[in-house]
């Protein structure tokens, strides 16, 4: 159950002002005479004792007959008992006997809870409160319109509240959240990015930043979607939002049977009755009849495959007036997946001097067994001038890249014309 906060501030209150004004006003009867005996009582006990000393001293001297010291001695007892009786007839009433008495007391009962909530207001979370049972109302909400005016009004919390505390990344996570459901894309990817700037290492936040990017993107996986939702799979591989991505990725690029993995993967954790779980029993329904498709057109290609297996015709030249290097630069001729691994599948190594020139990339210039133009329906086919000499691309190189080529159905010759230095 949870308790509003006005309710609960004022109940501790009242609990507090108790714990204050109860011992001062209603202090039981018993303890006040004890009070009242450790001091006034003790005092009249010790004049009684003096004069007790005295009258006897008297009597010894000489001054006062034993008659009178007796008669004496009676009147002080009957002096010191009414005395005790006036202080028990005292005790019966409050020790703090008038309102002026009072009003330090209640004055402070006052002061307290002001000043506790004056110092809750600095370093307390009240924000953090109020935000908190904004999103469980918006989490009830069923009305979309009721939905769309909380998740607007937590919005501004949540800005408000990080203007104060720009490192809470829960808060951070909530805004990006609320972000995505208002459609406010840009708002959505600044949120997820700074939540991992304070929290690096966090697939889910990763997987949804993707997401973001996608929706942001127009329903395109960028360089930078794909980027996301492959760190994402490789600190989880079973995130539902990272293998929709995935998949998404391997339908564009024609790796269809890959796609249904990712895709059935994601629906074994999701709820049968969901709507992300109908749209992707629907993705893999179009997967499995483009793949039936695909695998049509590749068996009528291979029978005019030659025994290398997949080929591809490239033609690698250079515009002199442009690019200036060496004829003894290394050129980098490959084809590598187009959404996959950056390994290159085939590569030739020639110099600047070869060009212009005409190859062929097929099984044989293979970097590895098992990775070559046959195992990615669609690739990327790059040349690149080097004057290090280095595999890997630096600033300085000349580079052109032709892609997506869809290997089975690729017949011709891929042109390549480098004029375009890389940064």
């Amino acid at each position: 159950m949870n308790i509003p906060f006005w309710q609960g501030f004022l109940a501790l209150s009242v609990l507090a002002a108790g714990f204050l004004i109860w011992p001062t006003v209603f202090v039981r009867r018993e303890k006040k005479r004890e009070l009242l005996a450790d001091e006034q009582g003790e005092l009249n006990k010790g004049v009684y004792q003096d004069q007790i000393k005295e009258l006897e001293a008297t009597h010894f001297r000489g001054e006062i007959e034993q008659v009178e010291l007796q008669q004496l001695k009676a009147d002080l007892e009957k002096t010191l008992s009414a005395e005790t009786h006036n202080l028990a007839a005292q005790s019966e009433r409050p020790i703090i006997a008038s309102f002026k008495s009072r009003l330090p007391v209640l004055g402070l009962s006052l002061a307290l809870p002001l000043c506790a909530l004056i110092f809750y207001g600095a370093v307390g979370g009240k924000a953090d409160w109020d935000i908190y049972q904004l999103s469980m109302k918006r989490a009830h909400a069923t009305d979309p319109a009721e939905r769309r005016e909380v998740s607007e009004s937590l919005l501004q919390s949540l800005q408000t509240r990080l203007e104060q505390k720009p490192t809470n990344s829960q808060s951070w996570y909530l805004l990006a959240s609320v972000s995505s459901d208002l459609g406010d894309h840009d708002e959505a990817v600044r949120a997820y990015r700074r939540v991992l700037e304070l929290e690096s290492n966090a697939p889910q936040v990763m997987a949804e930043l993707a997401q973001a990017l996608f929706l942001r993107a127009g329903n395109t996986i960028t360089p930078e979607v794909s980027e996301n939702t492959q760190m994402a799979l490789q600190l989880n591989p079973r995130i539902p939002t990272a293998l929709g991505l995935a998949g998404i990725e391997a339908f564009q690029s024609g790796a269809y049977q890959t796609a249904i993995d990712h895709w059935s993967l994601a629906i074994s954790q999701l709820d049968p009755n969901s709507p992300a779980s109908v749209a992707l029993s629907s993705g893999i329904a179009s997967a499995q009849a483009a793949l039936s498709k695909s695998e049509k057109v590749s068996s009528k290609g291979k029978k005019k495959e030659s025994a290398d297996g997949p080929k591809i015709s490239v033609s690698v030249s250079y515009d002199k007036n442009i690019v200036s290097v060496n004829p003894d630069d290394q050129v980098f001729v490959y084809a590598r997946a187009w959404q996959g691994p950056k390994m290159p599948l085939a590569i030739r190594k020639l110099k600047v001097s070869d060009l212009p020139i005409r190859i062929t990339l097929d099984k044989t210039s293979a970097m590895a067994p098992g990775m070559d133009l046959g195992s990615f329906p669609q690739v990327e086919v790059v040349a690149r001038i080097s004057g290090s000499g280095s595999a890997i691309p630096q600033a300085g190189d000349w580079q052109v890249a032709e892609g997506p080529i869809i290997v089975a159905e690729h017949a011709g010759t891929v042109s390549l014309k480098i004029v375009e230095q890389i940064d």
